[in-house]
């Protein structure tokens, strides 16, 4: 949501957690989790990784609140230009690259690196945003092990086959995806059900880039 905090006196993006399903499992250990990561995660600085101003619980709801971008994500830039240059990519791989060295270094796992959450500014300055899927990158127990979170598509192997906790190498898995969509137009490895993607993975199925182009 497009918001306004009287604190800092400007406008900002609020983004509210969804709430967990009623007789879920440890029910409200998501929200208190989710709380600590976003707090941890407002203290990183990095030019390309989305500022957050804080996190907190009201009125039963949990959300945090970020920098109100102005620009186009990298999914609404495919579809209206195409495939960008070698170089264009280049440059976004890098800028990505610091920005989840960044979220590594404070410990975090991004889980949901894709086109639809990287923001491209006016300006050209490329952000990485949407972290409401954030983890820790060692917890110390496995709860959480085994469910899909984040996009299949995206998903490293390990992940998707092995349902694995996703670790801060599924992160750079999922940006060799992105860079791969971003001058190819199209996913290394498609499938229409989760099924079918899976076997596609055990199959090696890949398709070489140099062909996609």
């Amino acid at each position: 949501y497009r918001a306004y905090d009287p604190a800092l006196q400007r406008e900002v993006a609020l983004k509210l957690r969804r709430p967990e399903l009623p007789g879920a499992r440890r029910r409200g250990h998501g929200e208190a989790r989710f709380l600590e990561e976003a707090r941890r995660l407002a203290r990183v600085r990095h030019p390309n990784v989305l500022v957050v101003h804080g996190a907190d619980e009201h009125e039963g709801h949990v959300g945090l609140w970020t920098d109100l971008l102005d620009g186009r994500t990298l999914e609404q830039w495919l579809s209206e230009q195409g495939p960008l240059s070698a170089e264009e990519a280049a440059r976004i791989g890098v800028d990505l690259c610091g920005a989840l060295a960044a979220v590594h270094a404070a410990g975090l796992v991004h889980r949901d690196v894709k086109t639809s959450n990287v923001m491209r500014e006016k300006g050209g300055r490329t952000v990485l945003m949407d972290f409401s899927s954030v983890s820790e990158a060692n917890p110390e127990d496995e709860a959480g092990a085994g469910d899909i979170s984040g996009t299949p598509l995206m998903m490293a192997p390990e992940v998707l086959l092995k349902r694995e906790r996703p670790r801060p190498a599924a992160d750079i898995y999922a940006l060799g995806v992105l860079l791969y969509r971003m001058t190819s137009g199209r996913y290394p490895i498609r499938a229409e059900t989760l099924f079918a993607l899976r076997q596609a993975h055990e199959a090696r199925a890949s398709i070489p880039l140099r062909d996609a182009r």
